[in-house]
């Protein structure tokens, strides 16, 4: 096992080695969210017939050659056509069909003329207007073509890609499953939340933060919480293995007395890949595969849990359910502060990003109160590793963690 190993090199072993969960068929109205397993293929075109783009009368653009207002010209209107229904309708020329959005174009017609530029009643309508060959007509498998792909693996499905999956014809799709992961809270001090706390014992923040944020993400989860005893981890993970597809543990891993979480997984023959990683803070994480299936062990310090879990655990938990991006969208932005650190690690700094007439600031926390620091912060600043400083009025890569602070323009100009 790697000890050591830079964040990079963490990352990329992470994302490489972690398995894709097994694939599902769900139905059009719970596709939302979830990665497509398979290309999906058009069944159908759509529209299925040329069509009209607006309520008005189906022609011959020939009959309307010279139509103006100066100029009327008049057709004999010889039936309609309405949407879904189809015909058997033929249009001769000098005569009109009256037509409704959605409808079939009869044979013989090439164009349909609004109905803002005809006049007249009965049987005879004055056209006031040309209309060109092809005119207020879609035509069929514009929209969709029978055969082309509408969606691609990999791609995540939003309710707007639900519309055009439906048109095209297919009712379901495949798509990866959600992972079911294991968070354990090791340490006798940690009491679950709700609970009364007795003095000298801690809630388990790390392991609430850490399940919404899973939750954030689509990925499904249940809570274990066991003291600083092997017998209570083994039983932990035994007891779950067969029906998890990874695990999460939080604590237990520096390598004192008390810390046994490595010792146990070496006792279960796991595949330990990495243990410390030049990531500040974080750098006591551990990875590896037990019996396939990923086992993140992440320091217990607030700080350190987090970082872990968010710049590698969480990467690569996404790639269980198909999704390659970065779950946090990088921006550039103004650095109002220096921030400084070590050369040697690379090191991330809870950050507020904020809106300054149009331009975005991002300043470092340095609240005394590294609880409140987390929380309160919506971006994250990174040093990388072989940098020792970020100087003030600089542009750098800002991690955004809250991406609502890039909307608050647009929220304004709505209301």
């Amino acid at each position: 096992m790697k000890t050591f190993i830079s964040f990079a090199e963490a990352l990329e072993t992470t994302c490489s080695m972690i398995p894709v969960t097994d694939t599902e068929s769900l139905n059009l109205e719970h596709l939302s969210g979830r990665v497509l397993a398979s290309d999906l293929v058009a069944r159908v075109n759509s529209p299925s017939v040329d069509a009209s783009l607006k309520d008005g009368y189906a022609v011959r653009s020939s009959d309307l050659a010279a139509a103006c207002k100066e100029n009327p010209v008049p057709l004999h209107l010889s039936g309609h056509i309405t949407a879904g229904v189809m015909g058997s309708k033929h249009l001769d020329s000098g005569k009109a069909i009256r037509i409704t959005t959605g409808s079939p174009i009869p044979t013989g017609a090439d164009a349909v003329l609004s109905e803002e530029f005809t006049t007249g009643s009965g049987e005879t309508i004055l056209c006031t207007n040309t209309a060109h060959t092809g005119r207020n007509i879609l035509f069929k498998g514009t929209d969709i073509h029978k055969g082309d792909r509408v969606a691609l693996k990999g791609d995540t499905i939003t309710p707007a890609i639900t519309g055009l999956i439906a048109t095209a014809g297919l009712d379901s799709a495949l798509v990866y499953k959600k992972p079911f992961i294991c968070v354990i809270a090791t340490g006798d001090e940690i009491v679950a939340p709700g609970l009364p706390l007795p003095e000298g014992k801690l809630y388990a923040s790390n392991i609430t933060a850490i399940c919404a944020w899973l939750s954030h993400f689509g990925i499904l989860w249940e809570v274990a919480y066991v003291g600083d005893t092997r017998k209570e981890s083994m039983d932990a993970i035994r007891d779950r293995l067969s029906r998890v597809d990874g695990f999460i543990t939080s604590g237990g891993i520096w390598g004192s007395e008390k810390d046994m979480m490595i010792r146990v997984l070496e006792e279960l023959n796991w595949q330990g890949l990495y243990h410390r990683v030049r990531l500040g803070p974080g750098k006591a994480i551990a990875f590896g595969l037990l019996e396939k299936k990923p086992f993140f062990c992440l320091p217990g310090g607030p700080p350190s849990n987090e970082m872990a879990f968010l710049q590698i655990a969480l990467p690569g938990l996404l790639r269980m359910k198909g999704e390659t991006h970065s779950p946090f969208p990088l921006i550039q932005a103004t650095l109002t502060s220096d921030v400084r650190g070590d050369s040697d690690w690379t090191q991330f700094f809870h950050a507020l990003l904020e809106k300054d007439q149009g331009h975005l600031l991002v300043t470092p926390q340095m609240q005394k109160s590294r609880l409140q620091s987390m929380a309160n912060k919506n971006a994250l600043i990174v040093l990388p590793e072989g940098f020792k400083m970020l100087t003030a009025g600089s542009m750098i890569t800002v991690q955004v963690l809250d991406t609502r602070i890039l909307c608050n323009d647009m929220r304004k100009s709505i209301g």
